[in-house]
């Protein structure tokens, strides 16, 4: 995993003997635009934080956290999963998140969202020289803390990368939570490693809850000229293709291969072109982010595409 981008550029306070720059001259700085104040005794050059992207950002802030916390730090919840670089579809909260000890209390103070648990020895890992919960602890804390969809992409990228649900139930025997247990286990129960991005899965939970079949995920589709390839949902009952961000995330580097603009658009055409001559004639329809938004879009273009 790379390191957190960055981190090598931050001024801290407490490290004034090494850098030469008294706690006055950093406050100088931040008032000039030159330094930006992460939080107390943490700054970085304006014009490394400018060059950050938003996620970066955030891990960041959670690296100038741990640098300048007294005692040991241990990232959690959302901070834990912006380290592991799971997907994020919320906004970002401006907090940095903790775990501590049920002595120490849940609480927010000083910009950071401080989670009581019992078992502050179970389930870390470092990353980048900062102590984390674990993948599977990560996933658990999320679905316990989180709104269902949100949890539900961050479980998906989990196991498509590898954690299984196996690992997930024993974490959560392990931690053995007072509450929210049903809530942990629903979103394990709905998680599919076959979902390959953030937006497919805000749309299985937008299909789930508004009372739509299920749909068959990453479906093959063959002809004559051999693999088509696989389709993000596909309910055989309706001979329905549906494919999420359309031709949005072929033009991402790592899809166009060289390809133009022109090249991807011509390329998709033809293959929804071979999807439609397949023997079952199947129907197709496409969405992106915005139909996601607000809730309610994706249902009406899927019924008015026959989905019932």
């Amino acid at each position: 995993m790379d390191p957190v981008r960055g981190r090598e550029s931050l001024l801290l306070v407490r490290h004034r003997n090494h850098t030469g720059l008294s706690s006055s001259a950093l406050t100088r700085g931040a008032r000039s635009g030159d330094l930006t104040r992460l939080r107390s005794g943490a700054f970085v050059r304006t014009d490394v934080w400018s060059a950050l992207s938003p996620d970066e950002r955030i891990r960041l802030e959670v690296a100038a956290a741990a640098a300048v916390h007294r005692g040991s730090f241990t990232a959690s919840h959302r901070s834990a999963a912006a380290l592991w670089r799971a997907p994020r579809i919320q906004r970002h909260d401006g907090l940095v998140h903790q775990r501590v000890s049920v002595t120490t209390g849940s609480r927010t103070e000083h910009g950071i969202r401080k989670h009581a648990v019992a078992d502050t020895d179970l389930h870390l890992t470092r990353i980048d020289g900062i102590e984390v919960t674990d993948l599977p602890r990560t996933v658990l804390d999320l679905a316990a803390t989180e709104p269902f969809t949100a949890a539900v992409a961050v479980a998906d990228w989990a196991l498509r990368g590898g954690v299984t649900k196996e690992r997930l139930i024993t974490s959560l025997d392990e931690w053995s939570p007072l509450r929210n247990r049903a809530r942990i286990e629903r979103v394990i129960a709905f998680a599919d490693p076959l979902a390959q991005g953030a937006g497919e899965s805000v749309s299985r939970v937008q299909i789930a809850e508004c009372g739509l079949p299920a749909p068959v995920l990453q479906q093959r589709f063959d002809d004559e000229l051999g693999l088509i390839g696989f389709v993000d949902f596909f309910w055989p009952a309706f001979d329905l293709i549906g494919e999420f961000d359309g031709l949005v995330k072929y033009r991402k580097p790592e899809y166009m291969n060289g390809r133009t603009d022109a090249d991807v658009v011509i390329d998709e055409k033809r293959r929804e072109d071979r999807l439609r001559a397949t023997p079952r004639r199947p129907g197709v329809t496409r969405w992106i982010w915005s139909t996601l938004s607000p809730v309610g879009r994706l249902e009406a273009q899927l019924r008015s595409a026959g989905l019932r």
